[in-house]
């Protein structure tokens, strides 16, 4: 019959076999960091190959979405430039979004009467993508070059391809150049780890049947 102290001494050596491994896989993982860590921020990206587009437009969210789109309509990548809309809600602003983005394109050389607005305004990206859809149908539009942030492109691809089934207009997604976020050094500013972790729940959420 084995005795309470032997008993106690193989659940000591037990757990102290566990706690050397627990420590020796921290040490493996902060010593690796820079091989693995910036995999959860490149898993993100997408960047289809860069073509010529009937139009190119910049989802709501930021001004470098903006002015990288207009940057690539400059380039010749786009016949028209389409001004998203989404709800401000800034005191003392009763400017619509879809107005400011298109005097911004104009103010970068975008000829007016080449700037399309989105005919509604829009709070998700999935409600961005199905207005999307509806003007490149109406305008007869074979293709679309859809720019947005670097850690939004992943979740944009899969929402795209979901709602422009069956449509046979072509889709490339492209992410800002020389964006503020990076995906192989994320972990280092506290906005990029908040985008991160907020665009995989966002992304596990869209999955789950949420129309985020």
């Amino acid at each position: 019959m084995t005795s309470q102290p032997s008993r106690s001494r193989k659940i000591i050596k037990i757990f102290g076999a566990l706690l050397l491994l627990v420590i020796g896989l921290a040490l493996l993982l902060w010593f690796t960091r820079g091989a693995w860590l910036p995999l959860p921020g490149r898993w993100l990206v997408i960047a289809d190959t860069l073509e010529p587009a009937a139009a190119v437009v910049a989802l709501a969210g930021s001004a470098e979405r903006t002015l990288f789109a207009i940057e690539l309509f400059n380039q010749g990548y786009a016949g028209y430039y389409v001004a998203s809309d989404v709800p401000l809600n800034l005191p003392g602003l009763d400017v619509p979004y879809r107005d400011l983005v298109k005097e911004e394109a104009i103010a970068h050389g975008v000829p007016e009467e080449r700037v399309v607005a989105l005919p509604v305004t829009v709070e998700t990206t999935v409600a961005e993508a199905q207005a999307l859809r509806q003007l490149a149908e109406e305008q007869a539009w074979p293709s679309l070059l859809v720019v947005t942030d670097p850690y939004h492109t992943r979740r944009t691809r899969r929402i795209l391809d979901d709602v422009f089934e069956d449509s046979g207009i072509r889709l490339t997604v492209r992410p800002v150049a020389n964006s503020w976020y990076q995906p192989d050094s994320w972990w280092q500013s506290e906005p990029s780890i908040r985008e991160t972790w907020t665009e995989y729940a966002k992304l596990g959420l869209y999955l789950a049947g949420y129309q985020n």
